[in-house]
């Protein structure tokens, strides 16, 4: 578990856990069947027959898959509607190393020969951790058709020694891109602090 927090919008994300001692779900399966109940629970459709247990099935899948993809990092999900396929973001550091604005980028872009075009780079400021990069890459599988897209964060907080990223990836470039304002606005939301809810 990283030492970082996440500010988010509680309607539009999910966090997975990725360690299960302590929790009072007993592992992915009953967290998922919770988490999926709820959603949809929230939710101003009713489910059709099937629904509730289709989107528990598929954050189960999330859960026990995702974490692998980079161990240490958080995990969280961007579901604004349960009919949808969740985005996973992963957040957490790394030690810095190397010059500020050559490793960040190396980080939003990385030399990945599966590369469809050169990423589109911009500045992205974050409140809490100042002036970082943020990318917009699409990729393909390898050996098949699909194009994954992908947004990457990347920050340098000099104080701490150490780099925070924010990565996100699908299958469907059309739902990163219809997502990318709550992405941003989830990054802006990371941060070392755990900001207090309203009545603590």
């Amino acid at each position: 578990m990283s030492p970082l927090y996440a500010d988010y919008d509680l309607d539009l994300w999910m966090e997975v856990p990725v360690e299960w001692a302590a929790l009072p779900w007993k592992g992915p399966k009953q967290w998922a069947r919770q988490m999926a109940e709820a959603w949809w629970g929230e939710s101003e459709v009713p489910p059709a027959r099937k629904e509730v247990k289709e989107l528990a099935n598929v954050l189960r899948m999330c859960a026990e898959r995702f974490p692998a993809s980079y161990p240490g990092f958080d995990l969280y999900l961007h579901l604004p509607d349960p009919r949808l396929m969740p985005l996973p973001a992963w957040v957490g550091w790394l030690a810095s190393e190397g010059e500020r604005d050559e490793t960040l980028r190396a980080y939003v872009t990385t030399e990945d020969s599966d590369l469809l075009e050169e990423p589109l780079v911009e500045e992205f400021v974050s409140p809490a951790l100042g002036a970082g990069l943020r990318s917009l890459r699409y990729t393909r599988m390898k050996g098949e058709q699909t194009i994954i897209a992908g947004v990457r964060y990347a920050f340098r907080d000099a104080s701490r020694g150490v780099d925070v990223l924010v990565m996100v990836s699908a299958p469907d470039p059309r739902r990163v891109l219809a997502a990318l304002p709550d992405l941003d606005s989830f990054a802006a939301g990371v941060s070392w602090e755990r900001k207090p809810v309203e009545g603590e």
